[in-house]
């Protein structure tokens, strides 16, 4: 470290974390020339769990950074989500989609920023704030301080660099995700053109997911929501164990999941993660600092999705801080930004965690428009989804 920083180094922005929050807002940042420095505790490229997949919301603010075909042209592109019921019934939902492991998109998204002109410090051990009365002035390093005009913190679910910074909530996370690749052949590998979800009975506040990813790979994986209403009874304390089962039970059962495995050349092994959803566990900003990403709860309790959140969010704070906004504002504009939306998809949880309506609504999808549409309205973030998960959206479901 002492060859890159010497104490008392002073920069516009630091950013902490080079995941897809992080990165986005230092592209932004560094792209208005903006002095930035960029940290995290590891070296890239490097793996992170996730579904990887790359949903519209993502897509677009991919162009917004200028790296849509970038990042494309390393994906495998898909024609939609199939989302498969309690009792085996599925429905397609037509969208742009793509799926790239988080080792190739964030390793992209880091370079840009590079490239945009924000140093990256990789292998630095973040050990607190540093702090003039209430306002965040930077970071302590260990060995040496970086002061900063505006802190972003980008630091993923962890609980830990929350506490050190004064705007942790609640240390424990809202769900566990685990996940496994598998390579097969290619010729399998083509015939799947679909992000594939399955709220099956048994996970359920959770889903299971298989998600065709480049190279004949697909990620095959689980996510567990401790808020859920219709949790089953196993301890807190076994999460990491709950879930490793949870997926075992997936790849047992679920007939497309047993059919992949059949087929499988290599298997990675199995690796868990923390998620923080539905814009809760911390808090968005104090003076000086600004939380960005999953971090600040960025991540949809429905679907686990969170990578274009991260990007949006990491945008939002950079575009803040370059007209000269404070905390207050960019708080308020996250919450404008995701709040309707994060709540309309934690009622689409709710709903869907009771499988026999969950089974109902894939049997109506193959009769109603109105259920078609607003699935896809679901997936596109085009419509609200209190429209299809309520009672009056039930009884439209009927006629229309």
């Amino acid at each position: 470290m002492a060859d890159y920083i010497v104490r008392d180094m002073r920069v516009d922005a630091l950013v902490i974390g080079a995941g897809p929050a992080g990165s986005a807002a230092a592209i932004t940042l560094a792209g208005a020339g903006r002095d930035v420095v960029m940290v995290d505790r590891a070296a890239f490229p490097r793996d992170k769990v996730c579904g990887d997949a790359l949903i519209p919301d993502a897509l677009k603010a991919l162009a917004r950074l200028g790296l849509r075909e970038d990042v494309l042209r390393c994906s495998r592109v898909l024609d939609g989500v199939r989302v498969y019921a309690p009792d085996g019934q599925f429905v397609d939902v037509s969208g742009e989609c793509a799926c790239i492991p988080r080792l190739t998109v964030d390793e992209v998204l880091r370079s840009a920023a590079v490239k945009a002109g924000a140093r990256f410090l990789p292998n630095v051990d973040v050990k607190g704030a540093l702090v003039d009365g209430e306002r965040v002035v930077g970071a302590d390093l260990g060995a040496s301080e970086l002061r900063a005009d505006v802190t972003l913190l980008a630091t993923g679910a962890a609980a830990e660099p929350l506490k050190r910074f004064g705007v942790c909530h609640r240390i424990a996370p809202s769900a566990t995700a685990a996940r496994i690749y598998v390579r097969t052949d290619e010729a399998f590998a083509r015939e799947a053109r679909h992000l594939c979800i399955s709220y099956d009975a048994a996970i359920c506040p959770g889903y299971g997911w298989i998600f065709p990813g480049p190279d004949a790979t697909f990620n095959v994986g689980v996510g567990f929501f401790y808020d859920g209403k219709a949790r089953p009874q196993a301890r807190l304390s076994d999460r990491k164990l709950n879930t490793r089962e949870l997926l075992h039970r997936f790849l047992d059962t679920f007939p497309p999941a047993k059919d992949l495995m059949s087929r499988a050349i290599d298997i990675t092994e199995l690796k868990g993660a923390p998620l923080r959803t539905a814009l809760c566990g911390s808090a968005l900003a104090r003076p000086g600092l600004l939380v960005v990403g999953e971090a600040a709860g960025l991540t949809y309790s429905f679907s686990g999705e969170g990578i274009g959140k991260a990007l949006e969010s990491g945008i939002i704070a950079a575009e803040t801080v370059l007209r000269g906004d404070g905390a207050e504002t960019y708080a308020a504009r996250i919450r404008a930004a995701f709040g309707p939306r994060f709540r309309g998809y934690k009622l689409a949880q709710d709903w869907l965690a009771r499988p026999r309506l969950a089974n109902f609504l894939a049997r109506r999808a193959r009769k109603s428009p109105f259920v078609r549409r607003e699935l896809s309205g679901l997936f596109q973030e085009t419509s609200d989804p209190r429209r299809l998960f309520s009672a009056a959206g039930m009884l439209r479901s009927f006629v229309s």
